[in-house]
């Protein structure tokens, strides 16, 4: 639910079929990059965890949108 709302800020769905939208692959993303951030997203893609047509699209949404410093600093600490 975390993952959902912040990506929709961005233009962002999961599962969708846009372009820059991800398709995920494992249940486990989502805790994954939510503890590890940027470190968990880079390395569930190389793991195969998730997929995306545009990653450079997704990126830029992603930035743009300033998603990486929308959670709160605390949260890892709650997984």
């Amino acid at each position: 639910r975390i993952a959902n709302e912040l990506l929709s800020r961005a233009g962002i769905a999961i599962n969708g079929s846009a372009p820059a939208d991800i398709r995920v692959k494992n249940p486990d993303f989502f805790k994954r990059v939510l503890q590890e951030g940027s470190l968990g997203l880079g390395e569930s893609y190389m793991d195969g965890w998730w997929e995306c047509d545009r990653l450079d699209m997704f990126f830029s949404k992603v930035l743009r949108a300033g998603l990486e410093n929308q959670l709160p600093h605390h949260f890892k600490d709650t997984l």
